[in-house]
């Protein structure tokens, strides 16, 4: 069931990738990775089973902010696509603060449907952290990366996945040890970091043939 739903969300988000790119352009793929960035961000609260391994939940979306991202770098300037990770930055500085002040929310006595703030973000302030850092230093290094494998092959599939393969394992080193620490235990930790480093690579080369195959296609007169 689980496998089931990653290919609804995958679907979902390729399908907003796509037409923000094709209706908006520049201002869709802005609005796509901030967008992609907030869900992200809420996903990574929690890790779920896929198949028979356990992985964060923000897969899908952390990946088609990255992709946005790696399209922005093709449409503008090296300059402008820094201005937007550092926007995501303030974006997820935001969030963090408000997500903390929340789970001071008292809720009444007479609400049964409230979520229980405290339990969910409060005894998870570790990621309010680490997310915000590890994706501010991911999103420079992607704009790096981009720049530099650019100058050897420009090919969709070879740049995008050679951008993920360094950026996702320096992301999740940041980030999963922070997130998790005295959360979970040593070994629960280095399996999901390497669990969702593999889907979302496979989520990357997915995205990668899309956008070949997307860009070998001939407007017809």
């Amino acid at each position: 069931m689980n496998i089931l739903i990653y290919l609804i969300i995958l679907i979902i988000c390729a399908g907003t990738l796509y037409l923000s790119n094709k209706l908006l352009g520049k201002l869709g793929l802005t609005i796509t990775a901030i967008i992609m960035n907030a869900i992200s961000f809420l996903l990574t609260f929690k890790y779920v089973t896929l198949s028979t391994i356990n992985l964060n939940s923000n897969c899908i979306p952390y990946v088609t902010m990255l992709i946005a991202l790696y399209l922005l770098l093709e449409k503008t300037t090296k300059k402008e696509t820094k201005e937007i990770a550092n926007l995501t930055f303030i974006v997820n500085i935001f969030i963090a603060i408000m997500l903390y002040i929340m789970t001071y929310h008292t809720q009444s006595l007479t609400d049964t449907i409230s979520i229980n703030m405290k339990n969910v973000f409060l005894r998870n302030t570790q990621i309010l952290i680490a997310y915000p850092i590890a994706t501010l230093i991911s999103h420079h290094l992607l704009i790096w990366v981009y720049e530099k494998i650019k100058q050897i092959y420009d090919n969709y599939f070879i740049t995008t996945v050679s951008i993920y393969l360094l950026v996702g394992i320096v992301e999740g080193i940041i980030y999963t040890p922070i997130a998790y620490y005295k959360i979970l235990a040593p070994k629960t930790i280095i399996l999901i970091l390497l669990s969702t480093y593999m889907i979302r690579l496979i989520t990357t080369i997915i995205y990668s043939l899309l956008l070949t195959l997307l860009s070998k296609r001939k407007v017809t007169q």
